[in-house]
């Protein structure tokens, strides 16, 4: 078999830094346990081709049989995701705080929730909207009877000593298709999160534009890399009626994003050079000098009609780079005006802990969406970052933005 890396990326099909990347992953997290098998580095290189070569092509296959699509290019935003499903359970429970045994028996009745009180035989006795139980055609009222055990999803509210679930969908026990909607009438998880990441790059060969990217479940809970060029497959949608904008659906057990330099070929420029480059022309991103400029931005913008859309980006110098024990990293960003303006912590996964290729004192950008505390003090929300001038440990060959 070869392992002659030019050949091997011809056989698989994807380009030789997509291979070498895959390459350097798999020495990674083998190398320790080769070495301690005596091992040697020559053969260990072998070893990892081969493994690389053969998870490409089962990730080729499976891409193929998913009805996904390539999407080539760099993620520019990964904010912090969402679990709304979790902000509306601990909503409702407060809601129920404040609410008298009929006030409770009207949610029930309009379908909103499933009521369960503990009963003096070890059960429940459980209260729900009879049509939804029944998956039939929505109507208001309510059915009592008892049950011995909880279902899943359900919480407690200890004010007055219920556990209670919400409904997942009360509208339409059908699809307009006419399959059975299995949602309708049945417990909303208490955990759903979302992510929806923003993508610079081409879907399918085609012209590069900006495109929407949600993750859901534990798929969100993924920090995707930013400004480092690759692909991920995705379930091409259609365009955002707000935006424009492209979008695009991450498919559970598919969509993992795989670094690959040459992507950055297809982008205009490079992210940022200090004063300008691609950062600079997405929609609703304002570059800022100083940190001591985000209070003003808020002020004079909030509210604004696409607010929840804008986002920063802030010039910064990297005064600390923090090593943590779960094997991630901070990377501690000080002003480059105001030596007295607070910093600002960029969280770094463990799994991108390698792009950390750079020293204290390089210059970087770091963008995301302003917020003010209750004491008045400016925040970002951190969504993304990219070191534009590096004062790099060592010299390395260089590809992508820089070849």
């Amino acid at each position: 078999m070869t392992t002659d890396l030019e050949n091997v990326a011809k056989q698989v099909g994807v380009s030789i830094n997509a291979l070498q990347s895959n390459i350097d992953e798999v020495v990674s997290s083998n190398a320790e346990a080769w070495t301690s098998a005596g091992i040697s580095a020559d053969d260990q290189q072998k070893r990892a081709i081969r493994i690389a070569a053969r998870q490409l092509i089962t990730r080729s296959r499976a891409i193929a049989s998913s009805g996904c699509v390539e999407l080539k290019g760099v993620f520019v935003a990964s904010p912090p995701y969402k679990d709304w499903a979790k902000m509306a359970y601990n909503k409702m429970s407060k809601t129920l705080n404040g609410l008298d045994a009929e006030a409770i028996d009207k949610l029930v009745e309009g379908g909103s929730i499933v009521t369960y009180y503990a009963d003096s035989n070890g059960g429940y006795t459980r209260t729900a909207n009879p049509s939804l139980l029944n998956k039939t055609e929505f109507v208001a009222g309510t059915k009592t009877d008892t049950v011995s055990e909880l279902p899943n999803n359900t919480m407690h509210n200890e004010t007055h000593d219920l556990h209670f679930y919400l409904v997942a969908d009360n509208k339409m026990p059908k699809w307009p298709s006419g399959d059975e909607n299995y949602r309708y009438g049945r417990a909303r998880p208490q955990s759903e999160p979302e992510r929806t990441c923003l993508f610079l790059g081409s879907m399918d060969g085609g012209d590069v534009q900006l495109v929407e990217v949600k993750f859901s479940g534990q798929d969100a809970l993924i920090q995707q890399p930013t400004f480092v060029p690759g692909m991920i497959p995705v379930k091409a949608g259609k365009p955002s009626p707000k935006t424009g904008n492209g979008r695009a659906y991450a498919k559970k057990g598919v969509s993992a994003f795989s670094e690959d330099a040459g992507c950055a070929e297809l982008l205009p420029s490079a992210p940022f050079d200090g004063k300008a480059g691609f950062i600079t022309d997405i929609p609703n991103l304002t570059v800022l000098e100083s940190f001591n400029d985000l209070l003003p931005y808020y002020d004079a913008n909030n509210g604004a009609d696409n607010w929840w859309d804008m986002s920063v980006g802030v010039l910064g110098e990297v005064g600390h780079i923090d090593i943590l024990e779960n094997g991630g990293a901070t990377l501690v960003v000080g002003d480059l005006v105001d030596f007295t303006a607070p910093s600002i912590e960029v969280r770094i996964p463990k799994a991108q802990t390698h792009l950390i290729d750079f020293a204290v004192g390089s210059s970087i950008i770091v963008t995301g969406g302003v917020w003010k505390t209750s004491e008045g003090e400016p925040r970002l929300s951190v969504s993304g970052w990219f070191v534009f001038e590096s004062i790099a440990p060592t010299q390395v060959e260089t590809v992508g933005w820089d070849a």
